[in-house]
């Protein structure tokens, strides 16, 4: 999608990064949409705009849909770009049909030992990676020749690998101790939540060397009514439509979804879920959803459409695996605070998707993995427009006071000066 950030208002004069070489390093990229691929592309056209000389060292455009579907990528190791005034490197890693532990491995390993060849090689004041991925922070650690090093976590790769059931408990320790490893290397280390913060302390990194670098709202309002965004998609207006929309992984456990769906069915309930997006458990998925009649899946959609996407829902879900507490945030949070739409999240209490929504009452919270308890409350708010009406309004209010743009652009700016400055 394309993203925006504030360039370098007269206020924040402190901040500006007149050049200040920065290189940065993270898989994912524009064209990609969904994950931390818009956010690592604002973070760069963010510190290019407020004067940095930007070098991004990323992957080939293959998420969610884990396939290279741009021909230009099919063929070669190394391609020169320019995004604006942003010098990308793009460099050819593995890409797994089947995303395993086995999979991702081959994937990490191809493209940290090419990242890190073209991180030594550039000539950059200050390197940044983007995790999950452990290729990158590797990468930009190994590399970086002295230099400082920052670091901008978006999920935590070893609590990732163990709550979604990719590794098994010992790998997943091990991975997360080496992720610990590299992060305690780090000069500076950026957090989209505080949670995060708190683990990472915990775990025995300097909390004066943690920084709040909360996401923000990458989309675009629609001033649109919901019934004109479902005519322009072609969606029924007579139904009361629940939105997922965004990577269809194993931490999402979309298979609940179906199971409420299956349960609308056979209440003859007006709830239909549509689900709008691709990922590793998108077929898998479908095939379970095979004779359910209240359930639709819809392939990603076009940055131009999308807003549309979320006008046309009746309530915007977010879902999570059972067990899926500490690893990660879900980006579509910040899509959907821009959308003036109720919220459900079904996840577990007392994680961190659970208390960020809780704070701001900016949710309909129901248990992961418990289908009827997510349609009794599908179908209590399809008879409570007021209630619809606070959570939404609850839900704008988290996007305008947390996922704000222009704070994001100043926390990136400032997150790059400080890591220059105090910590070369």
């Amino acid at each position: 999608m394309t993203i925006q950030l504030a360039g370098r208002p007269e206020a924040d004069r402190p901040a500006a990064l007149a050049g200040l070489r920065v290189c940065i390093v993270g898989l994912h990229y524009a064209p990609e949409t969904t994950g931390n691929a818009p956010y690592t592309t604002a973070l760069a056209r963010c510190l290019s705009a407020a004067g940095g000389e930007v070098h991004v060292v990323t992957g080939v455009p293959h998420y969610p849909q884990w396939a290279i579907q741009d021909e230009r990528y099919r063929r070669g190791l190394r391609w020169c770009e320019r995004d604006g005034e942003v010098r990308l490197t793009r460099l050819r890693h593995a890409v797994p049909a089947v995303p395993d532990l086995a999979g991702r491995s081959r994937l990490e390993a191809t493209f940290a030992v090419q990242a890190a060849r073209e991180v030594a090689h550039d000539r950059s004041d200050v390197v940044i990676a983007v995790t999950p991925m452990l290729s990158a922070l590797s990468a930009a650690v190994a590399a970086g020749r002295g230099r400082p090093v920052g670091v901008l976590v978006q999920d935590l790769t070893g609590q990732g690998a163990q709550e979604s059931g990719l590794a098994s408990g010992t790998a997943a320790r091990l991975i997360a101790r080496a992720e610990v490893a590299l992060l305690r290397r780090a000069s500076l280390v950026g957090v989209i939540t505080p949670r995060f913060g708190s683990l990472l302390a915990g775990a025995g990194l300097d909390p004066g060397r943690i920084v709040d670098l909360a996401n923000f709202t990458h989309v675009k309002a629609m001033e649109v009514s919901r019934d004109d965004a479902r005519r322009r998609l072609g969606w029924p207006t007579d139904r009361f439509l629940v939105v997922h929309a965004g990577n269809m992984g194993v931490k999402q456990g979309l298979e609940t979804v179906v199971d409420a769906a299956r349960l609308a069915q056979s209440a003859a309930s007006n709830v239909y879920f549509v689900m709008v997006g691709a990922g590793s458990r998108r077929e898998a998925v479908e095939r379970q959803a095979r004779g359910v009649d209240r359930i639709t899946f819809v392939d990603p959609v076009s940055e131009d459409v999308f807003p549309y996407v979320l006008a046309a829902a009746d309530v915007l879900l977010v879902n999570e695996k059972p067990g899926v507490k500490e690893m990660s945030l879900p980006s579509k949070l910040t899509s959907y605070a821009s959308a003036h739409r109720p919220i459900l999240a079904a996840v577990d209490a007392g994680g961190i998707t659970a208390s960020v929504l809780a704070e701001h009452g900016a949710a309909e919270l129901t248990p992961a993995g418990a289908a009827g308890a997510m349609l009794e409350s599908l179908q209590r708010l399809s008879h409570e427009p007021a209630r619809r009406r606070r959570l939404a309004d609850a839900a704008a209010e988290l996007g305008r006071t947390r996922f704000g743009a222009a704070a994001a652009a100043t926390r990136y700016r400032k997150f790059a000066r400080r890591l220059a400055d105090e910590c070369s």
